[in-house]
């Protein structure tokens, strides 16, 4: 009884931290009820939808580079199941502290005979892969801030990082058995999985400022994954989104990404059903 309480405090608790990064946000824009409210239903309902068409693609993207990322570490389970299991397990990240998911995913995946330890470094990598992109793609809008004429450069640097990754993972390939296509195919899925997720809040916002709210979104984006209190960073990518965005549009981005935070949540319910509904469909029920 005393664990199931324990549970239900730090459940609570990381709640209650998201709702208070909002409010914090909105009081410290000076965005009001009314206005909040004024803002969420000006949204265009046919920008909502295509934005929650974005955010599924989003997830498709992530799966496939969770199912290579499993391979390259010699996982012979096969891709669409690797996928399902990543989508049946979406919505465990939203119970503290952030790695729901990862327990899922391990408990799931050792009934196919792939041990924890994998499931741990897969997991790591994944993070790390996401985290790692997120915060280049917001270094690389904050430069191009203060240097237009530095998108040849940053551009330069793009490339010499991806051929350094290379080398890095060719030889890793010689001194382990990690397997570099694989690899490289699960960190180009991560990458490639930005593309709809910036384009949905984008969507949605339809900032004045697109380059700042590109840096603002991935900063957000990482200073929610590092947030482990809090269930899924909600509340914290919001915020952060929100106060680098400035006052003069406080109103409409808050709305935005509430409103995108929500459609998240959609697209994840939905993801977690779909990979359910495949792992019974082919006999992998639990």
């Amino acid at each position: 009884m005393a664990t199931d309480s324990g549970k239900f405090w730090r459940l609570g608790l990381g709640y209650a931290l998201a709702i208070a990064a909002l409010v914090f946000a909105a009081r410290y824009l000076g965005v009001q009820g009314p206005q909040f409210l004024q803002a969420i239903a000006a949204i265009d309902p046919g920008r909502l939808l295509l934005a929650f068409v974005l955010f599924a693609l989003s997830l498709v993207f992530n799966a496939a580079a969770f199912a290579s990322a499993n391979r390259a570490f010699g996982v012979g389970v096969t891709g669409p199941r690797l996928s399902a299991v990543w989508l049946a397990t979406l919505l465990a990240k939203y119970v503290p502290v952030g790695i729901g998911h990862v327990l899922g995913r391990g408990l799931m995946l050792s009934g196919f005979g792939v041990s924890s330890r994998t499931t741990v470094i897969v997991g790591v990598l994944e993070q790390g892969f996401s985290l790692s992109i997120c915060a280049a793609i917001a270094l690389a809008a904050s430069a191009l801030i203060c240097r237009p004429d530095g998108a040849l450069w940053i551009g330069a640097a793009a490339l010499l990082t991806v051929f350094v990754l290379i080398a890095a993972a060719l030889l890793i390939g010689k001194r382990s058995t990690v397997k570099v296509v694989p690899l490289a195919s699960s960190l180009f899925g991560y990458a490639l999985a930005m593309l709809p997720y910036a384009g949905a809040y984008v969507l949605l916002v339809e900032p004045a400022d697109t380059l700042g709210f590109i840096q603002a979104l991935f900063a957000g984006t990482v200073a929610g994954v590092l947030a482990i209190l809090v269930p899924g960073g909600l509340g914290v990518r919001e915020s952060v989104i929100a106060s680098m965005s400035g006052a003069a549009q406080a109103s409409s981005v808050l709305a935005g990404v509430v409103a995108a935070r929500a459609l998240i949540l959609a697209s994840e319910c939905v993801g977690t059903l779909a990979g359910h509904a495949w792992l019974r469909g082919n006999g992998a029920g639990r």
